[in-house]
C-alpha cells in the first residue's frame, strides 16, 4: 500500500522548512534553483500526490467551468447526451469547488454561436468546454480565449486552426472511411450510393465534411467504380427524392446511402415510404433511429459515444487546471458498429 506522504516529510528530507516545500508545489515565491531542485527530486522519489480534496477545501475557491453547447430540442436527440456526461462529471467534482456555467445555441443558426460566445466571455470562466459545430466562430471566440489565457477543449469535431489544450472525439475521417467500406460489402459493382448531409451551414460543420473526405477516400483508394452522388438538404427526407427527381433518377436504382448525422431516420423513413430497400448507414443511438435499426430499415448506425465524450472533457479540464497534470490533446473515442443483432447489449457509456 502506498505510504501517506506529507510536506512535512518532504520538509524533513529536504532540510527546509514547510513553507519552502509549499512555495515549490505552488510555484511561488522565491526559492534558489538548487534548492528547488532537490525538493523536486525528493517528491519525484516518493511519488508525492497532493491532497486535492483538502487544499480544495481549505482555499475555498470556486472554479467555473463554462460549457458552450448546441441546444437540445428533446431528451431523445443527440445533444442532450454529451450534456447528461459533462453534468455527471461536474456532480463528482463540486466537492474541489468545480461550478458549470452553462451556454447554449440553436445549430441552425450560426449568429446564435456568437451571440452565446459573446456572454461566455463577459462571464470569464476558468476554462472551457464547446463543441465547435460553427466553424467560422468557434475559430473567433478560440481566438479571444487565447487571448484571454483561457484554457479550452473542444468535443465531438476538433479544428487544425485553434489551439485547444485537448480534443474528445470520434475521428470523423475514418467513421467516414468505415461507412464506406460497409456499403460496398455486397453490392454490385458501379452502383449507385448516395451520400447525405443534413445541415443547413455545411461549410460551417467540419466533421461532417471531413466524413464525407474519409467516405469518398475509401472508394478512391478501392479504385471502385461505384457513383457517388451527394445530396444536401436542410431537414426534410422529401428533399432527397425531389433531389434525384430533379435528376431523372429513380429511387429503386439506388443502392446504398449514408447520412453523415443523426438525421439518417429522415433517409430512412422517406425510403421505407417508397417500398425501396438500399443499405443505409448514420449515426447515433437516438430513439428514432432504434427503431429504424430494429426494424431493419437502417442496416448500421455509427456511436460515438456522446455522454463519455462530456464526462471525459470535463475531467481533462479538471486534471489540467486543478491537478496540473499534463493532460493528452488528442483523444479519440472509439467507432463503434451497432446492428439490430447487437444493440440490445450495448452500454455507450
Amino acid at each position: 500500500m502506498r505510504k501517506n506522504i506529507r510536506i512535512k516529510d518532504i520538509a524533513l528530507k529536504a532540510g527546509v522548512s514547510i513553507g519552502t516545500v509549499d512555495r515549490v508545489l505552488h510555484k511561488r515565491g522565491e526559492v534558489s534553483e538548487e534548492t528547488k531542485q532537490k525538493i523536486q527530486q525528493i517528491i519525484d522519489d516518493l511519488d508525492y500526490r497532493p491532497n486535492l480534496l483538502a487544499s480544495s477545501l481549505a482555499s475555498k475557491k470556486i472554479i467555473v467551468f463554462a460549457t458552450l453547447m448546441p441546444k437540445a430540442s428533446s431528451q431523445d436527440t443527440y445533444w442532450s447526451k454529451p450534456q447528461l456526461g459533462i453534468e455527471k462529471a461536474v456532480n463528482q467534482l463540486k466537492a474541489y469547488g468545480v461550478r458549470i456555467q452553462q451556454f447554449f445555441f440553436d445549430m441552425d443558426d450560426s449568429m446564435s454561436f456568437s451571440v452565446q460566445a459573446g456572454k461566455l466571455l463577459e462571464a470569464n470562466p476558468d476554462a472551457v468546454l464547446m463543441a465547435p459545430w460553427a466553424k467560422r466562430e468557434a475559430i473567433r471566440l478560440s481566438g479571444k480565449l487565447d487571448e484571454k489565457n483561457i484554457p479550452y477543449i473542444y468535443i465531438d469535431a476538433t479544428l487544425e486552426e485553434t489551439s485547444p489544450i485537448g480534443f474528445v472525439a470520434q475521428s470523423s475521417s475514418d467513421s467516414g472511411y468505415l461507412a464506406a467500406k460497409l456499403i460496398d460489402w455486397g453490392v454490385k459493382e458501379s452502383s449507385l450510393i448516395l451520400l447525405i448531409h443534413v445541415a443547413k451551414e455545411l461549410d460551417n460543420a467540419s466533421h461532417l465534411i471531413q466524413r464525407e473526405r474519409g467516405f469518398i477516400r475509401y472508394f478512391e483508394e478501392k479504385k471502385k467504380t461505384h457513383r457517388i452522388l451527394k445530396i444536401e438538404v436542410s431537414g426534410t427526407g422529401e428533399e432527397i427524392v425531389l433531389h434525384l427527381k430533379k435528376l431523372g433518377i429513380d429511387p429503386c436504382e439506388v443502392a446504398g446511402l449514408f447520412v453523415t448525422n443523426s438525421k439518417v431516420h429522415l433517409a430512412a423513413d422517406c425510403f421505407k415510404s417508397l417500398c425501396v430497400t438500399p443499405k443505409i448507414i448514420g449515426y447515433d443511438l437516438i430513439p428514432q433511429n432504434i427503431k429504424l435499426l430494429k426494424e431493419g430499415k437502417i442496416d448500421f448506425l455509427i456511436c460515438q459515444k456522446p455522454e463519455l465524450q462530456g464526462f471525459h472533457a470535463i475531467h481533462l479540464l479538471f486534471d489540467s487546471l486543478v491537478k496540473k497534470d499534463t493532460i493528452k490533446k488528442e483523444n479519440f473515442t472509439s467507432i463503434d458498429l451497432i446492428t439490430k443483432e447487437n444493440i440490445d447489449f450495448y452500454n455507450s457509456i
